[in-house]
């Protein structure tokens, strides 16, 4: 039986859900929502997800929402390609990467500059982005440095690591590619000059299965 998705097209977190849908070959149905007209907090999404969040997975009768619980759930029922590794070490570097993702990564590059930039902001936060952008060099040397040793962020294999740091990479990316934020001159571009090894990781990732099944379609427009 398939599974029921629910999304909306450039979160990043749906984004990383049904990029590893895609990768281990899952048959779901897609329910995209859209944001403009905040069907993420219609009465009918609120009943599945009280908290009114993409991305949810349905599964039956089971109803499961945050990012990693569902790459877990699925990884559990679907091991053929495993996410979280192999063995002890293995599942330990994987959820040790996770954590530094969302400690350490997420807020000044999701937060302090991908989503001000997104929302237009450039002109009144410019400050405060060219401030979180310090910190973003900071997460992106420390990919980096992961990166000058192994193909992926735990070891040579790709993981549930990979699957959740692309996205915002990609929409960070996107993000300071934009005029405004070329005006604010914040030194990531271009990202195979400055940071040569996370961009040949980003490259192998834009070419595993289903990468182009997941990517935000509103994007292609």
């Amino acid at each position: 039986m398939a599974y029921d998705f629910y999304w909306i097209s450039g979160s990043p977190y749906a984004w990383t859900v049904m990029f590893a849908m895609e990768l281990k070959g899952l048959e779901y149905n897609s329910q995209r929502l859209d944001l403009s007209k905040r069907e993420h907090r219609a009465p009918e999404f609120l009943a599945i997800n009280p908290r009114g969040k993409v991305p949810v997975l349905k599964d039956g009768d089971t109803v499961i929402y945050e990012t990693i619980a569902i790459l877990a759930y699925l990884d559990k029922k679907h091991s053929e390609l495993p996410l979280f590794g192999t063995d002890l070490a293995e599942t330990g570097l994987v959820w040790q990467r996770i954590s530094e993702i969302l400690s350490y990564v997420h807020s000044p590059i999701e937060v302090g500059i991908t989503r001000p930039l997104f929302q237009g902001k450039a002109a009144e936060s410019g400050l405060a982005i060219q401030q979180a952008a310090k910190l973003a060099h900071i997460s992106l040397e420390w990919s980096e440095e992961i990166l000058s040793r192994s193909a992926y962020l735990a070891n040579d294999t790709l993981s549930a690591a990979d699957i959740l740091y692309m996205p915002f990479i990609q929409g960070f990316l996107r993000a300071v590619s934009r005029q405004d934020a070329i005006e604010l001159d914040l030194g990531f571009l271009p990202l195979m000059k400055k940071y040569p090894n996370l961009n040949s990781w980003l490259q192998r990732m834009e070419i595993s299965p289903g990468f182009k099944k997941s990517y935000p379609p509103h994007w292609r427009e």
